[in-house]
């Protein structure tokens, strides 16, 4: 797999002095979703000071129209899995493993910043059918093993507000061959999926079977600052983006700077 549009991915008042107030905690979590939804990351499409931004001249009613990186198809857009917000899929065994996680193998004492997660602090969970794997370097995963990345916001360098669960589910072969048959889900902190699938070309979760590529060697599993037993890998270049053709990052777009589109300076 961002590229998975979007958290990221229930949010409570804040009771200190100080804190943010559940607003502003849902607009980051909304942030960090759209962030983890597009691998553009850092240049995310759907980032305030991008040209898709909802005040900017590229919007939605822009003489670009059809051609704008913001219209319906898009990544900005919001009805498209990048944007935050978007709308729930279904997808029981990820709900399932959002439920039930906190009652298997957890892999990491301490929090693990991660910033293909959307820069959260995350905690790893193992089902019964990852442990031999996990645990014991025997790879590949079998079938119905599950991992799940507990995410929490990062607040002055610790974990904060909870945030999204990410879902690695192993299915059946021939799922997805060419990505080891991985299925990955969020699940919000409601507990409602805001993204699911494999790593096909033109799925919303293409961008995280690119990122895990990177770690082929431990069946596409990373492993960073846990105990599992897995050969050290190092992330490799920032995935393509699945939107690539319509990339608002991209130099033909209407959004390039150099484009009448662009914001007047």
């Amino acid at each position: 797999m961002s590229p998975f549009t979007v958290s990221i991915f229930a949010l409570g008042a804040a009771m200190v002095v100080g804190a943010a107030t559940p607003t502003t905690v849902t607009s980051q979590v909304q942030l960090r979703l759209a962030q983890a939804r597009n691998p553009c990351a850092a240049k995310n499409p759907c980032a305030s000071k991008n040209p898709c931004a909802a005040k900017n001249p590229c919007a939605a009613k822009n003489p670009c129209a059809a051609k704008n990186p913001c219209a319906a198809k898009n990544p900005c857009a919001a009805k498209n899995p990048c944007a935050a917000g978007g709308a729930p899929v279904k997808d029981p065994n990820a709900q399932a493993a959002a439920k039930e996680y906190k009652g298997w193998k957890k892999v990491n004492a301490e929090p693990v910043l991660s910033a293909t997660h959307g820069n959260t602090y995350v905690f790893t969970y193992l089902n019964k059918s990852a442990e031999p794997s996990g645990t014991q370097g025997k790879f590949p995963f079998a079938p119905g093993a599950v991992l799940v990345k507990e995410a929490f916001e990062a607040e002055g360098g610790k974990p904060g507000a909870k945030g999204n669960v990410f879902v690695m589910e192993k299915r059946k072969k021939g799922y997805d061959a060419a990505n080891a048959d991985w299925h990955y889900a969020v699940v919000d902190p409601k507990g409602v999926v805001q993204m699911s699938g494999s790593g096909k070309a033109g799925q919303v979760t293409q961008f995280c079977a690119a990122c895990h590529q990177s770690a082929k060697v431990n069946d596409y599993v990373f492993g960073n600052g846990t105990t599992m037993k897995v050969k050290p890998v190092t992330m490799g270049a920032a995935p393509a983006n699945p939107c690539a053709a319509k990339n608002p990052c991209a130099a033909k777009n209407p959004c390039a700077p150099k484009n009448p589109c662009a914001p007047k300076k």
